[in-house]
């Protein structure tokens, strides 16, 4: 034991001297646990963010739910995406990868009811280059046919329909055919009303440009809305009508008997509401 002598000539033993951590050391150490923490946050909100969101396309990114064009999600929850008539899709594991993905980002959409992604998802299925889906391209059709319908009639989406004033002496006749459109959509688009009065706005298909290609092999009809496809019909009956170019007239019945075009009565009525006279109508043997 060491004594050292003291002032006055006092001896004591002094008390041992801990060894002092250089300070760089300590703001070494301070900024590691902070940098830990922060990285241990962030993988935690990455998973969270996983798990909540679709998974994405190869292709092309997630598309978010855009509110402001399909009139809102609260709008369109109520909605059920996929009619009970329409087939279910499985995602098959033998299929590829970006097959895969856009098929669980349309489950992800029909689950929460959200129209316009799974508009979309479909329409990027169906036009994947080299048809990897063409074995689904049936069923993504029907499935897009109820979807469009639903965007149309209860959505009313904005890219389709417009808000037009009612001025004096208008008429749902007249107010249809200065906007291109048939009497028939314009009466189920404003909840079966046809009498409106001056200064009410109302809704309207703002110029449609429809375009039905009839095919006599697979005895279906597709119905074209501005150049894209809106829906698939089934013939209920061969078609004799000679292949070519159509017009439809006012009295459109009267043309589908002389054609040879038998639609389901449901079908019938529906695009007898859709189709304003002056319609483009094709007879093709193909598709």
């Amino acid at each position: 034991m060491a004594y050292q002598q003291g002032r006055f000539g006092i001896e004591f033993n002094p008390p041992p001297v801990e060894p002092q951590t250089p300070w760089l050391l300590k703001v070494i150490v301070v900024v590691f646990v902070l940098a830990l923490i922060s990285l241990s946050v962030t993988i935690v909100n990455r998973l969270r963010a996983s798990a909540e969101s679709e998974p994405e396309s190869e292709s092309a990114p997630v598309e978010s739910a855009n509110v402001a064009r399909s009139g809102g999600l609260a709008e369109s929850a109520s909605l059920p995406v996929r009619p009970p008539d329409v087939p279910t899709l499985t995602v098959d594991a033998s299929r590829p990868q970006q097959v895969r993905n856009l098929l669980m980002r349309l489950e992800a959409a029909e689950k929460r009811k959200d129209i316009e992604l799974a508009i979309s998802t479909i329409e990027q299925l169906r036009a994947l280059p080299g048809n990897p889906a063409a074995d689904l391209d049936n069923a993504l059709a029907r499935r897009l046919g109820a979807l469009n319908f639903k965007r149309l009639f209860t959505l009313k989406s904005a890219q389709w329909v417009a808000d037009v004033p009612v001025r004096r002496g208008d008429n749902a006749t007249r107010i249809a055919r200065a906007r291109g459109s048939s009497l028939g959509s314009l009466v189920k688009l404003n909840g079966g009303r046809s009498d409106f009065r001056s200064g009410e706005t109302i809704k309207v298909m703002n110029h449609p440009r429809f375009n039905l290609v009839i095919y006599r092999m697979t005895k279906t009809a597709d119905l074209a809305l501005n150049g894209k496809f809106f829906k698939r019909y089934d013939l209920a009956g061969p078609v004799s009508g000679a292949i070519g170019a159509y017009t439809l007239p006012e009295r459109p019945r009267e043309f589908w008997s002389a054609q040879g075009i038998t639609f389901k009565p449901r079908d019938r009525e529906e695009l007898e509401m859709l189709l304003p006279a002056g319609v483009s109508v094709i007879i093709s043997e193909y598709r």
